[in-house]
């Protein structure tokens, strides 16, 4: 691996200065209450510096999130659950502990999801169970699995904000409820001869 210049380590270090300082006043102060002069300030930049990195406060927990649902993939893929639905179980579980866990964050997140389209980890990791699901054939072939897990992506976020807006409920349950909802409907049919 190649050692990276003196520029590139200082800026690598004003990057993650600037992205922990912004998390630290937004998990104390909140997002809403948290400016980018308060940000700059603690972090001891510049205002501009600031926007050389990011271009908005929702762009530094965009990437919180993109970095948290990584970690959650990968952490995935070291568990050696026997099913698919055992993984999807997994995986949704700790979706919910990560959105329950930062609530407002999370949030933030799924407001300014459009503005995120590298954000693509979930996606692939749900893509990723859903595809072996369907060679071990314990999930039906019939669809596209980047579709599917579109599919359940889009359950999962419906429900989130359901939850969120609502201030109601479990999440977990409702992940429960979403999983149950999409293997049951997409379960390997025997045909009919």
């Amino acid at each position: 691996m190649q050692e990276l210049s003196r520029r590139e380590r200082k800026k690598k270090d004003t990057y993650e200065k600037l992205f922990a300082t912004a998390m630290q006043l937004f998990r104390t102060h909140g997002f809403d209450a948290t400016s980018i002069e308060q940000i700059t300030q603690k972090a001891d930049v510049g205002k501009g510096t600031f926007y050389n990195y990011f271009p908005s406060k929702e762009a530094v927990v965009l990437e919180f999130s993109r970095q948290a649902h990584r970690e959650l993939i990968d952490r995935r893929r070291t568990h050696q659950a026997f099913s698919t639905r055992e993984r999807l179980e997994e995986l949704l579980k700790d979706w919910a502990d990560f959105m329950v866990a930062d609530r407002e964050l999370a949030w933030v997140a799924v407001r300014n999801r459009e503005m995120s389209a590298q954000d693509l980890n979930l996606h692939y990791g749900l893509q990723a169970i859903i595809t072996l699901g369907q060679r071990e054939g314990e999930i039906s072939g019939e669809y596209d699995s980047a579709f599917l897990a579109e599919t359940l992506e889009g359950m999962m976020l419906q429900h989130f904000i359901s939850w969120h807006v609502s201030q109601q409920g479990d999440l977990h349950q409702e992940m429960s409820h979403v999983l149950a909802v999409f293997m049951d409907g997409l379960g390997r049919r025997q045909r009919q001869a």
